[in-house]
């Protein structure tokens, strides 16, 4: 017989060893088994919660557009290694919407494949007054799983623990069952606020191996920031801190993310993209620039953003290989984020995001003072993302050039998304503004 894990105890405590620093569980349904695959909520707000791969489009089928995303999922047991599950993967189906989990038991011994066979109706009988529980642990891109059976004394603890409210809801389907003594946002608010009793601080960033380097660009106020909280510059679309991510702001406008075209002329030339669409200095420098609303056509470019797939009735994908659209004037696709590009960039960005003040002062090198206004806005879901496009809430804002240096062209790309202060409303369903100064 396998060993099992006796208690919620000692589950937090296997999963502090492996390094987690969130762990969540649900009740497992009869129909969350291996064939009809484990149902992860009805929206997508668990894929920003529970680190996954790079999201494809997988077409159409019976239940609409599909798109699919691998996880780093292993399965645990007490005094036993952890096993990957290598074929483990979200399915997304927008259409409903809904999230659920397969591949989880491929090819690995550990997997609890006897929890996960199709009930019988005379087990789903017996059973009907009890509930496995799937838990999950999170370490950074990893994710650890476990599974307690229906009459075992872990999974009545997790159903007492529901009961008795001592827990909470955090995606539609997933409750909390956290390890970390201090919360993400009291540690967060705890750094900004030693951050805005420092004063002024020179601008600079750290470089790859985290050493402090003095930095006199114009954009030297969220490297700054970041370097405060140990960040390095890296390119990558993770949140900043922990599950939060970082903006400073000092306008009236903010810069939600860089994603760079996965489709369209862009993609196969950035020279003649350019030379077909933007402003040309001769042997010196080519500009791509100008704001682009959905459904507008900018007068400079002659290119017109369409969210192509989109239900805006019912807020919905109905197009899996549709997505941001640059059209020109014969109907060719300029360049494109389909919506797998999309989908991957807001499930990494923007659930927790905090927008701290920041005003900037001339030096020889330039200092910036961070607050004490911050404001902190959660709940930025898939649905109010398309919309603010489709409403023209966000829009495309490029900065993307070439200059001939040294007989060839020299790209610096920027392909900015961009949303007024006052629309963030329409992004995030809770805002709240707070200042660092003591009360």
């Amino acid at each position: 017989m396998r060993t099992q894990f006796e208690s919620l105890s000692d589950i937090k405590t296997a999963f502090t060893k492996l390094g987690c620093t969130k762990v969540v569980f649900k009740a497992l349904a009869n129909n969350d088994n291996s064939k009809q695959q484990i149902y992860f909520g009805g929206n997508f707000d668990v894929i920003q919660l529970i680190p996954s791969g790079e999201t494809r489009s997988d077409g159409m089928s019976s239940k609409g557009p599909i798109f699919k995303s691998p996880l780093n999922f292993s399965w645990i047991e007490p005094e036993q290694e952890p096993e990957q599950a290598k074929g483990t993967q979200f399915i997304l189906y927008p259409k409903y919407p809904e999230v659920r989990l397969s591949g989880f038991l491929k090819g690995c011994k550990l997997a609890p494949s006897h929890l996960m066979k199709p009930s019988t109706r005379g087990q789903r009988k017996e059973r009907e007054n009890t509930h496995r529980y799937l838990f999950l642990g999170i370490k950074k891109d990893q994710v650890f799983a476990y599974a307690s059976a229906w009459e075992s004394r872990l999974s009545q603890q997790a159903s007492d623990l529901i009961a008795k409210e001592e827990t909470r809801l955090i995606t539609s389907v997933f409750y909390e069952l956290s390890v970390q003594t201090i919360d993400s946002k009291e540690k967060l608010l705890a750094r900004l606020q030693e951050i805005y009793e420092m004063g002024p601080v020179q601008s600079h960033r750290l470089d790859k191996d985290g050493n402090k380097i003095q930095y006199k660009a114009q954009n030297g106020a969220g490297y700054t920031l970041e370097a405060l909280f140990g960040i390095t510059p890296n390119g990558s679309s993770d949140p900043d801190f922990e599950d939060w991510e970082l903006k400073s702001h000092s306008s009236s406008v903010v810069t939600l993310m860089t994603p760079e075209p996965n489709c369209g002329t862009y993609l196969d030339s950035l020279e003649v993209f350019v030379r077909t669409y933007g402003k040309v200095k001769e042997n010196e420098r080519m500009d791509f620039t100008g704001i682009h609303k959905h459904g507008e056509t900018n007068t400079k470019t002659h290119l017109t953003l369409q969210l192509i797939g989109f239900d805006r009735k019912t807020s919905k994908i109905i197009e899996p290989n549709g997505g941001l659209h640059l059209i020109d004037e014969n109907g060719v696709l300029a360049a494109g984020w389909g919506f797998d590009k999309l989908i991957d960039h807001w499930k990494k960005k923007h659930s927790k995001t905090c927008f701290v003040s920041v005003s900037k002062i001339k030096a020889p090198t330039p200092e910036y003072a961070f607050g004490p206004e911050i404001r902190i806005a959660e709940g930025a879901t898939l649905p109010n993302f398309l919309n603010s496009i489709f409403d023209k809430s966000i829009y495309y804002d490029p900065g993307v050039n070439l200059k001939f240096i040294e007989c060839s062209w020299k790209p610096k790309k920027r392909n900015q998304l961009r949303i007024k202060w006052s629309d963030l409303i329409s992004l995030f369903t809770e805002i709240k503004d707070l200042s660092l100064k003591p009360k």
